[in-house]
């Protein structure tokens, strides 16, 4: 299953941090293998939310750092020459929780525009690739206009749409994007901000989106303090079973509803597929 998390408005979707908790509490819930990873190489990037701030190795000489081929960079340009060995996917994934979870890092020493033209070319056969290693792949997706953005939203088979609940956000999400919605899942966070929150959910109703496939995220300092600086992991297995007394309790029901209503959306437009309803 091939699912992107996207957002229409840059920095303020909180793509990159929904995913990474979605991603944990999935394969705490569910017997799934799921790898994932971006299709852009800004800097704050699932790799440290997961991993805490490692690097990949890098040969320095002369001032001039030489990419060795690893991570998503190595594997796109690999897949692109048509010299890849599809067994040695090993070297291109690290383990975030092991036989579970999975993340292709990012190096950012690619050029923007040559690694997303790169990553367009592979796309499918990246996935191809992928299929046969891991159950699910996540797509942690840019939201600004780029030819593989576009490619991923249209060969996903869910797109979790990450909104930012100020109305005009959400008019621009319904007024440019609506053909997403058949195939979405829309994730809300929340900023307890009640005038805002009445006024997205008029908007809601008027577009009949139904209530199964709406999740509303709360916010959570102590969640977005675990995103920075690389305890994603540590954070949701130590308060994935907290009582109500818990001041993180809500968070985390809200987070185990988004990714329950996620995996159940994709494995029902999967089949629908398959059996061509």
């Amino acid at each position: 299953m091939k699912i992107a998390f996207w957002s229409n408005v840059n920095d303020y979707g909180m793509v990159s941090s929904n995913l990474a908790a979605i991603s944990v509490a999935s394969v705490i819930r569910f017997p799934y293998k799921i790898v994932t990873f971006e299709n852009h190489l800004k800097y704050n990037s699932l790799g440290r939310a997961y991993l805490g701030n490692n690097h990949p190795p890098m040969l320095h000489d002369v001032g001039t750092n030489y990419y060795e081929g690893d991570g998503i960079e190595g594997l796109t340009r690999k897949i692109y020459r048509g010299n890849y060995e599809p067994r040695a996917i090993h070297r291109y994934i690290k383990d975030v929780i092991h036989k579970h979870l999975y993340y292709i890092p990012k190096n950012r020493v690619v050029h923007t525009e040559i690694f997303d033209y790169e990553f367009n070319y592979c796309f499918i056969q990246l996935q191809h690739i992928l299929r046969s290693y891991v159950d699910i792949c996540l797509i942690d997706t840019a939201s600004y206009n780029c030819l593989s953005t576009k490619t991923i939203l249209d060969q996903a088979d869910l797109v979790v749409v990450n909104l930012n609940p100020n109305p005009d956000f959400l008019e621009d999400f319904f007024l440019n994007y609506s053909s997403l919605i058949p195939k979405a899942i829309l994730i809300i966070n929340s900023n307890n901000n009640r005038s805002i929150h009445k006024r997205s959910a008029m908007l809601l109703r008027k577009h009949e989106i139904p209530r199964g496939d709406i999740c509303i995220l709360p916010m959570n300092e102590g969640y977005q303090e675990a995103f920075l600086y690389g305890n994603v992991v540590e954070y949701i297995y130590s308060n994935y079973h907290c009582n109500k007394d818990n001041p993180n309790y809500l968070f985390i029901q809200a987070l185990k509803r988004s990714a329950y209503t996620m995996i159940k959306k994709a494995e029902y437009l999967c089949l629908n597929e398959k059996t061509g309803k």
